[in-house]
């Protein structure tokens, strides 16, 4: 699997967190941009409450958050690529797309059996989740520029195009700095790094026009 060619059409952001309190802040990113009749893919092992009840807009929300529940970080890869092959068309491609893969690493980190494992394996197995992202996020980026919406592209629907972000932890454990730094190289080369969900929420704001 190949990380994402550059494009005018997508932009990309890593969210690099101190603690394990974001789900509130992506929530509520996902919440504003449905509001702006945004769709919205997150694919987490976390449970999110989404859609809540917000100003009597559940239904609206219902429509055009699609969550993702990661089973396990061994069938992450399979499940990016089913995800992908499981598109439909009249559901709309999204419009900002949530990669919590700190939330995958935490989960694996807690399981017993994977406590098992060697730190080889793990790093292993969050290369290959890392790459399987990056290979779906250059799939949705192709269907955005051949297909669009209508047959059209992307600049022909004024659309503001794709953000992406990908979560992920300050700390590089399992991951050695060197193998954290070579995976951030290998697979989100360019991608606008942010420690503060503040400042990233509104760089996203601007990008997807939620600002009106």
């Amino acid at each position: 699997m190949r990380p994402p060619r550059p494009s005018n059409f997508i932009t990309n952001h890593i969210y690099l967190s101190h603690n394990n309190d974001y789900d509130r802040n992506v929530e509520k990113l996902c919440e504003r941009a449905t509001l702006h009749n945004k769709r919205v893919m997150l694919i987490t092992s976390r449970k999110y409450p989404l859609p809540r009840e917000h100003d009597g807009r559940q239904t609206a929300a219902k429509g055009r958050i699609s969550v993702c529940r990661l089973i396990d970080i061994e069938a992450t890869p399979q499940q990016l690529l089913d995800l992908h092959d499981g598109y439909q068309p009249f559901h709309g491609l999204p419009d900002l797309i949530i990669f919590d893969l700190h939330s995958i690493i935490a989960e694996v980190l807690q399981r017993p059996v994977m406590q098992q494992c060697s730190t080889d394996k793990l790093v292993r197995h969050i290369a290959k989740c890392s790459a399987a992202f990056a290979n779906y996020r250059e799939l949705v980026c192709n269907e955005w520029l051949v297909a669009g919406e209508g047959g059209k592209s992307v600049t022909e629907n004024g659309s503001h195009g794709v953000d992406t972000i990908v979560v992920m932890s300050q700390e590089s454990y399992p991951m050695t700095p060197a193998q954290f730094k070579l995976l951030m190289g290998l697979y989100f080369w360019g991608n606008e790094c942010y420690t503060s969900f503040s400042k990233l929420s509104a760089q996203i704001s601007i990008s997807q026009g939620l600002t009106t």
